[in-house]
């Protein structure tokens, strides 16, 4: 019961991050998909904006400015798997991570993110 409240509390915290970065960033203008896509340049983007550190990452893709992130992170001394959609940031030269809750709308992002980021833990 306590890890659940833990991975609950976690998942929260990495939302109320990821809305705080996604509602910046819908003021940005559209510039062009960044040329490096890879695990690691995803994993520094969710390191970047916070309170977990990616230990692994499993899974990802990348679709324009767009992309996904399969990973295991740490938050204090816990492990746990965790589903992130990441949009480019030109205004940070990064990948960012976004609330799921306000981007995973069919339409507004490539099919494979919508299909791998958004149906997940």
């Amino acid at each position: 019961m306590q890890q659940l409240r833990f991975v609950l509390a976690v998942l929260c915290a990495l939302t109320l991050l990821a809305f705080g970065a996604s509602r910046a960033s819908a003021t940005q203008s559209s510039i062009g998909a960044p040329e490096v896509c890879t695990a690691q340049t995803l994993a520094d983007g969710l390191n970047a904006a916070g309170q977990a550190k990616v230990v692994v990452a499993t899974a990802f893709a990348c679709e324009g400015p767009w992309a996904y992130l399969w990973a295991d992170v740490t938050a204090g001394s816990e492990t746990i798997g965790v589903t992130v959609v990441l949009k480019w940031r030109p205004d940070r030269s990064s990948w960012w991570p976004t609330d799921r809750v306000v981007t995973c709308v069919k339409g507004v992002m490539p099919e494979l993110i919508f299909r791998q980021g958004c149906f997940s833990n």
